[in-house]
């Protein structure tokens, strides 16, 4: 009986140092979104070409001009990619970062659930070792 409570104490952890991944994920998610919203919001309300850095990739960065801050482009998914006004594209990723949220709070709930079933079952581990004992 300790035997499986054990190996059910075991998968509990190892579910949530999967689910503590992925909340780490939607979290590093969430603040590419928040970085986007708020480049988007600066992009709307300039009225002129915005000087810039973009990312080359490997950490190597060049300086740019923007002379269209109107339109942008943005991954729809399945990296088909679409023209949109500044707007549209703010929505968009207003939308998504909701999402990011809304998934880490569900998953933030389900760590708290694993946590205290986790506790239930060491609880009754020791209470099982302890009539072994007696």
């Amino acid at each position: 009986m300790i035997e499986e409570k054990v190996a059910i104490l075991q998968q509990i952890q190892r579910d949530f140092e999967l689910l503590q991944r992925r909340l780490v994920e939607l979290e590093l998610v969430a603040n590419e979104y928040r970085r986007a919203i708020s480049t988007l919001e600066f992009l709307k309300s300039s009225e002129k070409e915005v000087n810039a850095l973009i990312s080359l990739g490997g950490g190597i960065y060049a300086y740019s001009d923007i002379k269209e801050c109107k339109k942008v482009l943005v991954d729809i998914g399945s990296r088909v990619v679409v023209e949109k006004d500044v707007e549209s594209a703010l929505d968009f990723i207003k939308k998504r970062l909701e999402e990011v949220e809304k998934s880490s709070a569900e998953t933030a709930n389900t760590l708290k659930s694993l946590a205290l079933e986790a506790s239930k079952i060491q609880r009754e581990i020791a209470e099982l070792s302890k009539m072994q004992e007696e």
